[in-house]
């Protein structure tokens, strides 16, 4: 009897990564993606929304925020390199962070890159969405979120328009209602986006993929056909991802320990655990990234067809390939066990790689400077996930390290 096939979502071979990136930064500067952000602000449906400084009468709120967010999305995308997460890599971001979210102080240097594009094999979360149709219908929809990507927070950043038309971000509150964002914040910026549903063929066709603004409930079939028509009509203006959600990870904060399932903050400990984990060196190293770049005479022929289609250069032409290091990698059998429960909807099912959950370790890796020297600065020990680099130095895809020479590395115990 042949074995039933993967439900797991769609996800793109590491060679067409670098295609989804162009393709998706091409269509986040189309009048669809315009519209769309545009509805779904108007709507209420937002989490981060920029509004001119000045008074400007007779602007259009919804219409000025969905231009900008589409501009610094853009910018996010063309500077942004690319990594391509595992199976393996991605249950065991998603195992570990089930134990608990991270418990050091969120930094920027703990992100593999200044700017970056992330897709994971397998969803890392799902939005559960509830709704009511303009039919009285109740449908609950379940959203796979599978790649997101980032960008550094800070005041310059957030003036995206420069000096000429000073923004105020705003982000709203169900407790608070709008709070301003400070001019000062610093932080990570992270977009995450969802799968087309032509990306995720095993959902039944009748069922309802979405609801609209208007609150029409949205068949899975109808969906993928509206799809189909807007690929064939212009391939090059189809972008294979769907612009979710979005939040800022300030600088210095900790996540709660167990952010509620379903949210920007559950899926954003999944993606900077996987920055953890993608910084693990050392006799403990857990995964193996391998860099992927098309010949010399493709990048050359690529780079001409841009010129002509008129279009910018995106990214650095390279994908990094994060799958587990061979010593930490799961037997096959049950890594295909977990792939078979997995529905492609929500998280991957990892019971059977690691059936002891993952954890973290906070332990001190130089315990006689720590408690003969009173250390209390933390300046001659480091715990694992306490102490970050204060000063980057190398590029940014090798370990990071501050002056001195010293490397600080996230530690977890992963049952084999």
């Amino acid at each position: 009897m042949p074995a039933s096939p993967s439900l797991r979502w769609n996800a793109p071979q590491p060679a067409a990564v670098l295609d989804w990136q162009r393709r998706q930064e091409v269509f986040t500067r189309t009048n669809l993606t315009h519209l769309y952000l545009a509805q779904t602000i108007a709507a209420g449906s937002w989490t981060l929304m920029p509004t001119p400084t000045l008074h400007t009468p007779g602007i259009d709120t919804a219409d000025f925020a969905a231009r900008v967010l589409m501009l610094s999305e853009s910018q996010r995308l063309t500077q942004a390199r690319t990594y391509s997460i595992g199976p393996n890599t991605t249950g065991l971001a998603v195992a570990t962070a089930s134990g608990s979210a991270p418990r050091e102080r969120i930094c920027a240097s703990r992100a593999p890159s200044p700017a970056g594009l992330m897709i994971f094999a397998d969803p890392i979360g799902s939005d559960i969405g509830r709704f009511v149709t303009a039919q009285g219908q109740d449908v609950e929809v379940h959203t796979p979120i599978v790649a997101v990507s980032w960008s550094m927070w800070d005041q310059e950043h957030s003036q995206v328009l420069g000096e000429a038309c000073p923004l105020t971000w705003v982000r709203r509150s169900s407790e608070r209602g709008f709070i301003p964002l400070p001019p000062e914040l610093t932080g990570i910026w992270m977009t995450f986006y969802s799968a087309r549903i032509a990306d995720t063929p095993t959902i039944a066709p009748d069922s309802v993929a979405a609801v609209s603004p208007y609150g029409e409930a949205i068949r899975a079939d109808e969906a993928a056909r509206a799809d189909a028509v807007v690929q064939h009509r212009n391939p090059d203006l189809y972008g294979p991802l769907t612009w979710h959600n979005e939040l800022i990870m300030p600088s210095g904060t900790t996540f709660d320990l167990h952010p509620k399932p379903g949210t920007a903050q559950d899926w954003a400990s999944i993606v900077y655990t996987t920055w953890q984990i993608m910084q693990q060196t050392g006799k403990n190293q857990l995964v193996k990234i391998t860099r992927h770049a098309p010949p010399p005479a493709a990048r050359k022929k690529e780079k001409a067809k841009e010129r002509q289609r008129g279009q910018r250069p995106v990214g650095d032409g390279a994908v990094r390939v994060v799958d587990l290091a061979a010593a930490q990698r799961p037997a096959k059998a049950n890594a295909d066990q977990d792939a078979q429960a997995s529905d492609g909807r929500r998280k991957p099912a990892w019971s059977c790689r690691w059936p002891v959950p993952p954890y973290r370790r906070m332990t001190c890796t130089n315990p006689y400077l720590h408690h003969k020297l009173a250390d209390d600065d933390l300046k001659h020990h480091s715990h694992r996930e306490d102490v970050m680099p204060f000063k980057i130095k190398g590029p940014a895809d090798k370990p990071l390290r501050v002056k001195g020479g010293t490397t600080y590395t996230f530690d977890i115990d992963a049952p084999q």
